[in-house]
């Protein structure tokens, strides 16, 4: 398992976990329990992996698996919110040692 280097920016990329994920979140819509289902799908998936994939804001080419609370310890250091953290360009200014 690699390690997050605190001096660089990352962004989380998305899955083909992620995207099956949303596309049954929605699917489910379409039955008659499904609004339930697609309700517990959606508080029960962040909980569900210990690993993320992240990259290097600067080489995007680079994808490291990391342990999802590594990720979250990360996250919270940085001040990431849950939706930023999909964004692939810095928004938060990394200060210079």
């Amino acid at each position: 398992m690699q390690t997050l280097d605190q001096s660089k920016s990352y962004y989380r990329r998305i899955t083909t976990l992620d995207i099956v994920t949303i596309l049954m979140i929605i699917g489910l819509l379409f039955f008659t329990n499904g609004f339930l289902l697609s309700l517990l799908l959606i508080v029960v998936y962040p909980f569900s992996h210990s690993k993320v994939l992240v990259s290097d804001i600067g080489d995007k080419n680079t994808k490291l698996w990391v342990r999802k609370m590594d990720w979250d310890i990360y996250r919270k250091e940085h001040r990431i919110g849950p939706v930023m953290q999909y964004k692939s360009r810095s928004t938060v200014d990394m200060k210079q040692a």
